[in-house]
């Protein structure tokens, strides 16, 4: 039979020479495998934070019956109250500024 399961590990003690040195140059102890662990706090998808005007893609309206930037700011306020999601939105965009209507 495998022994690994029983296998563990006991940080040794630090020489006193490191500590010492480590004081001296004001040495700061990184992350550990624990701290590491930690879990981050969640972020909130609906913030907001995304939806400032400097994050918002560019429309550009190429040709006559293009998506324009206030039927884009429409139809992603729809997807977002049918739950579709902004992939549909992002199909329709590239579809649109391919002039691809459908």
């Amino acid at each position: 039979m495998s022994k690994k399961g029983n296998v563990s590990w006991v940080k040794p003690s630090e020489p006193s020479f490191l500590r010492k040195f480590k004081n001296d140059v004001g040495y700061k102890e990184g992350p550990t495998v624990e701290t590491k662990r930690q879990e981050l706090p969640k972020c909130d998808e609906d913030s907001g934070d995304s939806d400032r005007e400097d994050e918002m893609p560019q429309v550009v309206v190429l040709k006559k019956g293009d998506l324009s930037a206030e039927e884009a700011t429409q139809l992603k306020k729809e997807s977002k109250d049918s739950n579709r999601g902004e992939m549909y939105l992002v199909a329709k965009l590239y579809v649109c500024v391919e002039g691809h209507h459908q």
